[in-house]
């Protein structure tokens, strides 16, 4: 049997393995543990050669050749390896193995399955995945700490089993996407379940409609399958606010009312869905309302200019309209504002709003007001959970959100954005103070459209170390000594922010798509996912007589991979 070569005699690899090694670097930009770069790497298969004689194995070339790789990467024997392989059961759902291989198999694969080109091959590219990896701090490497699972002695302890996780997950699933519908015929070539497990795939994969076309194909049994641009056509359908319209293009549009549609048509199913989850998994049972909820925007990044390359100083024709420019840079991005539940709580997001802000590029583009957008969160969000206080973040700062949260009978705590002549004066008595570090200023008057309340000013150490001070307003009446406890309390809201790096790291794909359907569906489909693998660990938290701790036994990123690898296998 031909065995491929190495372009050069030293053994560096091949522009195959050099596309592999520039995956892997982006991979370890992202990637919290090695064993997540290792499993959706592109590895070039084909300069492999299957030694096999005989006509069938029982385990594919692929996962054995990432388990071997993982295995060089980290220096493991190949006991040590098995172990891992048996003990960790997501470690086997990455590499794509329906079983842990013994130690014999591991070794029979080595020394039978794989020449000696071949292994030297794949200790090359380990070595350089290994450095990729240490450069940015992937764990795992040294096998210290072990893939984020399940451990064994959990299992025995509270009956923690992997059938308990499969049923959380399938009911958090199932009370998610069977909100949205296709619109197709009902004699359609595919069910809509197929699709949401692409969905799944392509939020587990992070790399879009071109890593579908690549490894989609492995993991699932039909023989047939949607193309990506079916996906995305799918996509499209579940977004269009009337399936009678015929527009020829809803990427670009200058039509104030057309978005609001779009937004409209997927954000009832996404309300629908979240209904589900509060209600159907005991969440009202398991959290001590009313609950406290931060606001916050988050962006999603879009690359291309508004400027026509040959003429920087002619604007595009075709430039989305729902791209805003990115505060304090020449940054392009989506925006979207969340509400979320922070504090003690399981922390899910109950409602989305999509953000427009008046750009540098544009004139006379429509902005989103700040108000509005806040009224909408709390008037979705009161819906599922009764809400005490409402933090936000100072970009939030204004009359009117101040003026909305207050006739929805609710208390705000928010940094105030801008400092007047009399903030100042406050500031400095506060920081001339011999004792107090905290003040407060009770009773301001505040005013919008002919209505009043009441606000006080918190005076504030925003940072001991370098002495800075910061206001906060809040419509509850604070005594100087509660001063500190809500200070302390918005700092509670800060855990947003690794809720916006959880979703996009985990469950948002990527897509050069300018359409906003797609747009807008891919985001909503990450934070429905990030909902589903919070609710799925609080199901199995209500399901085992145990405190699960700050770490939940499923990681994010893994209900993506359960969705495929096994409900989309028929396990489900």
């Amino acid at each position: 049997m031909t065995e491929r070569k190495s372009n050069s005699a030293d053994g560096v690899p091949n522009d195959c393995f050099a596309r592999a090694i520039e995956h892997a670097a982006g991979l370890c930009t992202v990637s919290d543990h090695i064993s997540r770069v290792v499993g959706p790497l592109d590895i070039p298969i084909e300069e492999f050669t299957d030694r096999s004689s005989r006509p069938s194995v029982t385990y594919d070339f692929e996962p054995m050749i990432r388990a071997a790789l993982y295995q060089e990467i980290c220096g493991f024997s190949q006991s040590e390896l098995a172990d891992r392989l048996r003990r960790w059961t997501y470690l086997r759902l990455r590499f794509g193995l329906d079983s842990p291989p013994t130690q014999q198999t591991l070794s029979n694969f080595r020394r039978n399955r794989l020449s000696l080109s071949d292994r030297q091959r794949l200790s090359e590219l380990a070595r350089k995945v290994r450095a990729l990896a240490l450069a940015n701090d992937v764990r795992g490497i040294s096998g210290e700490d072990a893939p984020p699972a399940i451990e064994p002695d959990e299992v025995d302890a509270t009956g923690l089993t992997s059938d308990k996780v499969l049923r959380a997950v399938r009911v958090a699933r199932d009370r998610v996407f069977t909100e949205f519908t296709t619109s197709r015929a009902a004699n359609a070539k595919y069910p809509d379940e197929v699709y949401w497990e692409v969905q799944a795939y392509l939020s587990m994969t992070a790399h879009g409609k071109r890593a579908m076309k690549r490894r989609y194909k492995w993991i699932h049994p039909l023989k047939d399958r949607p193309h990506g641009d079916t996906h995305t056509r799918t996509i499209k359908k579940i977004g269009t606010p009337d399936p009678q319209m015929t527009l020829p293009d809803y990427a670009t549009f200058r039509d104030t009312d057309l978005w609001k549609q779009i937004r409209d048509t997927l954000l009832e199913p996404f309300d629908r869905a979240v209904a589900n989850l509060v209600e159907e998994t005991d969440f009202e049972d398991q959290i001590r309302e009313p609950v406290n909820v931060a606001i916050d925007i988050t962006s999603w990044r879009f690359y291309p200019s508004p400027l026509k390359s040959r003429d920087p100083e002619i604007l595009k024709t075709d430039y989305p309209d729902m791209v805003s420019g990115l505060e304090g840079s020449h940054e392009r991005g989506f925006l979207f504002a969340t509400l979320s539940v922070v504090g003690k709580d399981t922390p899910i997001v109950l409602a989305i709003e999509p953000v427009r802000e008046n750009s540098w590029w544009e004139t006379d583009g429509y902005h989103t007001p700040k108000a509005e957008v806040v009224d909408r969160l709390l008037t979705k969000a009161q819906e599922h959970v009764e809400i005490h206080k409402v933090m936000a973040d100072r970009a939030f700062d204004g009359y009117g959100v101040r003026d909305v949260i207050d006739r929805h009978d609710l208390t705000y705590l928010i940094p105030k954005a801008n400092r007047s002549v009399n903030d100042a004066k406050a500031l400095a008595e506060t920081k001339a103070h011999p004792d107090a570090d905290y003040a407060v200023e009770r009773g301001v008057r505040q005013e919008y459209e002919g209505r009043v309340h009441t606000t006080d000013f918190i005076y504030f150490p925003s940072n001991e170390n370098t002495g800075k001070y910061g206001i906060m307003l809040t419509n509850a009446d604070v005594p100087a000594e509660r001063a500190p406890g809500l200070v302390a309390q918005y700092r509670d809201r800060w855990m947003i922010e690794n809720e916006y790096k959880c979703i996009k790291q985990h469950f948002l794909p990527q897509t050069s798509s300018t359409d906003y359907r797609v747009r807008l569906f891919y985001f909503v489909a990450g934070v429905l996912l990030y909902n589903t693998w919070r609710l799925t660990n609080l199901l199995l938290r209500n399901w085992v007589d145990v405190n699960l701790g700050e770490k939940p036994p499923i990681p994010a990123g893994e209900v993506a991979q359960i969705i495929v690898f096994r409900l989309g296998l028929g396990v489900g």
